[in-house]
């Protein structure tokens, strides 16, 4: 029986998988339409309703080319969030002008992939599902590629650029978020993957070698921890390393971390919690001598490796909001209202890593198309080109920010969160539902409940034995 394949528009991740098609209880693979309906994609948890039969993406990435000499809409920033943006437009308007500007080459792939790439042996170009050539092209729409955006000028709609100018009627901020390096480690001594060229890099570094490397990951969040998994699995020796505890202290209570914090260690991870990095200095032979502080003690010792992968939180750089002059905060970004995404400029938008609702940043993948369809549908309405308003049926739908569920995609053991997780008991406390062995491990439930016995996260831990 051919199996149809289906993929996630929120994250890339393809049902069924090629492994499930090459395992021997391949038989059993059942096609995508019989699924139960509460089934949710492995890597972001986006619902079946988010799949899409890999033929329908083809035949809408080959779609008609649309030209326009008119560039009203412009959108800094060619990541998932700045391509997404254009797709909804696209989705409803194949005429109106838009012209992208990216930092790269604009290439079209899913960030969530990168974290766990290692292991499935998938190289940077293995990943881009489209160049930005051939997005663009197929899109109808004017990239600019390998640019720098140096200022916006808000008062008079002009993006500047190294050697022009370029107007704009609406303009979309998708800038994506860069990585917080900690002030005590020279950036040009570490490696990070938050986008696909620092994937590329670390790659290929490790692929020039037949040895297995020491390599030092900093900072047990969602990413580090993934990624400290993923560089094991193909060989590597890996330290992961975190001021706190426990991995994904910042989240989850310490009884989910401690579960975290032995599956790592039984896949052969060093776990190095409560550890400070204060310096890191070059080897002449080399390789890099990390000098390590235990938070509590101050004690210090030292920890050689051979490469050093940060992924300790993200930042937004200032540069650009502020020269629009836009409500804005360096580590939650630019400040939007949540029911269209405008930023306190109206003419505005922000969407992705960059923005921030309430005062909370928002860098999860799954909200991304129906942000990106609310920046749609909003500016083609203040333009005039929205196509309901020639029947006076158009009505702007707000869009309502919900927390996504949250999915390690650890394969040694299984967590998820839904609501707003934080280990931050202040409002609201963290109490076990059940704790119970299964046939195939261990299931852990935890509530975050208010004192008013509000619901505010749900947790779930699976070890597997």
């Amino acid at each position: 029986m051919n199996i149809t394949p289906y993929e996630c528009q929120a994250c890339g991740w393809i049902y069924p998988t090629q492994s499930d098609l090459k395992s021997e209880n391949s038989k059993g693979v059942v096609q995508f339409s019989e699924l139960a309906d509460d089934f949710s994609c492995s890597l972001c948890g986006v619902g079946k309703s988010e799949f899409r039969p890999i033929h329908e993406a083809t035949e809408t990435a080959d779609s008609e080319l649309y030209q326009n000499e008119y560039r009203q809409i412009v959108i800094i920033g060619a990541g998932l969030a700045g391509w997404s943006v254009v797709d909804a437009i696209r989705a409803l308007d194949k005429e109106v002008g838009i012209t992208l500007i990216a930092a790269d080459n604009a290439d079209r792939y899913h960030k969530p992939m990168l974290s766990a790439a290692f292991s499935q042996k998938r190289t940077a170009t293995d990943l881009i599902r489209f160049t930005g050539e051939e997005a663009a092209n197929k899109a109808g729409i004017e990239l600019l590629t390998n640019s720098t955006v140096l200022a916006i000028d808000s008062d008079n709609r002009k993006v500047r650029l190294n050697e022009a100018e370029l107007s704009y009627d609406k303009l979309v901020m998708a800038i994506g978020a860069t990585p917080a390096i900690p002030p005590t480690i020279d950036a040009q001594n570490v490696w990070h993957i938050n986008h696909i060229e620092g994937f590329n890099s670390i790659e290929q570094a490790l692929s020039n070698s037949n040895n297995a490397k020491h390599i030092a990951v900093i900072g047990a969040g969602m990413v580090g921890t993934e990624i400290a998994e993923d560089l094991t699995k193909v060989g590597h020796k890996v330290s992961l390393l975190d001021m706190q505890h426990t991995p994904l202290a910042l989240m989850l209570p310490e009884v989910a971390g401690n579960k975290i914090k032995q599956a790592l260690i039984a896949q052969g991870i060093d776990f190095m919690g409560n550890s400070r990095v204060d310096g890191v200095d070059a080897l002449p032979t080399g390789g890099y001598q990390m000098t390590v502080t235990d938070c509590d003690t101050s004690g210090e010792h030292k920890l050689k490796v051979d490469h050093i992968l940060v992924s300790t939180g993200l930042k937004v750089e200032e540069a650009l909001p502020q020269s629009a002059q836009l409500d804005f905060d360096r580590l939650s970004g630019i400040s939007v209202q949540e029911a269209t995404l405008q930023t306190s400029n109206p003419d505005i938008y922000a969407i992705g890593d960059c923005m921030s609702i309430a005062g909370v940043p928002c860098r999860y993948v799954a909200p991304l198309r129906a942000q990106a369809s609310t920046i749609a549908e909003h500016i083609l309405a203040q333009l005039g080109k929205h196509p309901k308003q020639a029947e006076e049926a158009y009505e702007h739908q707000a869009y309502v920010h919900k927390p996504p569920m949250i999915r390690l995609k650890n394969k040694s053991i299984s967590v998820s969160a839904t609501g707003a997780p934080t280990a931050n008991e202040q409002f609201a406390k963290w109490q076990m539902i059940s704790d119970t062995e299964t046939e195939v491990g261990h299931e852990l439930v935890l509530q975050q409940v208010t004192a008013e016995g509000e619901v505010v996260a749900t947790a779930t831990v699976k070890s597997v034995k």
